[in-house]
């Protein structure tokens, strides 16, 4: 029984779219020199995790270079070297991708390893970024959340430090909960909840605090925080800092082209996409068959992207007429020819499906997944999240039908979203933080 009205949206989208090494330097004590115009900046930014984690920075390095800085951007391989890049690369050790296929993301399986597991990968990222940025002595370190001794090396080399808090769970405000709360907090609650986030960072030993102490740097905590979130589904804080921004998603318009086999398959209507980035978790084959199974009854085509063991497909499942199977996808050159998906809810998956309008279930695992699944339904732009252990194909196509229900929404949001350019308000605001 196919749905009516999943031709995908004609949109214009827009184009503005072992252990820290401890040797002392001098001065110890951060001091931030005054500066009267901003001229030419040394930057180093520095990431790690999955593409989600990975694309932001880069689309910042290419706004960052198009303005004239020396832009330097340290990764792990899960991001691969550009030989071609107009910013200089450095490479980061461990793989988050490996970390993930040998581990998966169980939550409890992450706690019970952290020490043995995941804290060798963190710190190795630590010592060596840390090397770079005094071997840099850069102007800005814009780093990510997990890179922890990032704003302490910065500040002891003179640097200002920019944290890009990926999605809203660090600097607490009223309006909201933190972001990765599983609880549903009355209002008033809103701010405390982001002491508990504060208290996990603290159970895994604070590393920012404990180094800054360790070094005699007078600040651990970053000078300015940017959210590259889109304002039109999490607005500005009224009581947040002036040194944090929700800056609008940070992406950039991508030349990648899809494979011809693909182009093919995408070129009629009513294909459904079904991806979960790098979620390893729970039977991937079973899930496949049930959406599977849930496409064929709403008479479409579904695009299997598998990433990092989210899906598995069986051969025969593999093999159908019906469909596709890729590792990853351009999204920009896809999403135009998709008319719905169901995907894990990742931010920079729920960017993009929004921004190229089209309606999405959510299957969130974890962290702030179920958060952006939360808000996606409470904004009117999507169902309610289920379990990604679904094993009905029945509440699978409900799901569906629910979200083509929301696709004026959507196209509303994808519209407000092409408005945005939420690298050109990042370089912005670091540009005058600097020059202040």
């Amino acid at each position: 029984m196919p749905l009516e009205g999943l031709e995908p949206p004609t949109l214009s989208l827009g184009r503005n779219c072992s252990s820290i090494e401890l040797q002392r330097l001098t001065p110890k004590v951060y001091r931030r020199p005054s500066r009267a115009s901003v001229g030419v900046m040394k930057i180093y930014l520095v990431t790690m995790g999955s593409r989600g984690d990975n694309e932001p920075f880069r689309a910042l390095a290419l706004e960052a270079v198009r303005r004239g800085h020396d832009v330097h951007f340290a990764h792990t391989s899960d991001l691969p070297q550009n030989p071609e890049a107009p910013y200089t690369e450095w490479e980061l050790p461990g793989s988050v991708s490996a970390f993930i296929a040998n581990q998966g993301v169980s939550v409890i399986t992450a706690l019970r390893e952290y020490k043995e597991v995941a804290l060798p990968l963190l710190q190795g990222i630590w010592d060596t970024s840390s090397k770079q940025i005094r071997e840099l002595q850069p102007d800005v370190v814009v780093y990510h959340p997990k890179v922890q001794s990032a704003p302490v090396i910065a500040h002891e080399v003179g640097a200002h430090a920019v944290i890009s808090e990926i999605v809203p769970m660090l600097t607490p405000t009223r309006e909201f909960a933190a972001a990765g709360i599983p609880l549903r907090l009355p209002g008033w609650l809103n701010r405390a909840s982001y002491s508990l986030v504060a208290a996990g960072i603290a159970a895994s030993g604070n590393q920012s605090k404990n180094l800054a102490k360790q070094l005699g740097v007078s600040s651990w905590a970053p000078d300015q925080v940017l959210c590259p979130v889109s304002r039109s589904l999490v607005p500005q804080p009224g009581d947040w800092p002036n040194t944090a921004v929700i800056t609008g998603q940070w992406w950039h318009h991508s030349t990648e082209s899809l494979d011809n086999a693909l182009q093919d398959f995408v070129a009629s209507t009513n294909v459904l996409y079904a991806g979960f980035g790098s979620m390893k978790r729970g039977d991937p084959q079973k899930r496949a068959q049930v959406i599977a199974a849930a496409a064929r009854e709403l008479g479409m085509k579904v695009l299997f992207v598998t990433g990092w063991g989210g899906l598995s497909l069986p051969r025969d499942l593999a093999n159908s007429p019906d469909v596709m199977v890729r590792e990853s996808v351009p999204h920009e050159a896809l999403l135009p020819h998709v008319s719905l998906a169901i995907h894990h809810g990742g931010s920079g998956t729920i960017h993009a499906h929004l921004r190229a309008g089209v309606p999405s279930v959510i299957m969130p695992f974890i962290a702030d997944q179920p958060w952006w699944a939360w808000l996606l339904h409470r904004a009117g732009l999507g169902p309610a999240a289920l379990s990604p252990n679904t094993r009905s194909a029945s509440t699978v196509v409900s799901a569906l039908q629910q979200a083509n229900l929301a696709r004026p929404a959507v196209a509303k949001a994808s519209e407000a979203m092409s408005r945005e350019n939420g690298v050109a308000t990042a370089m912005d605001a670091i540009e005058s933080a600097y020059a202040a």
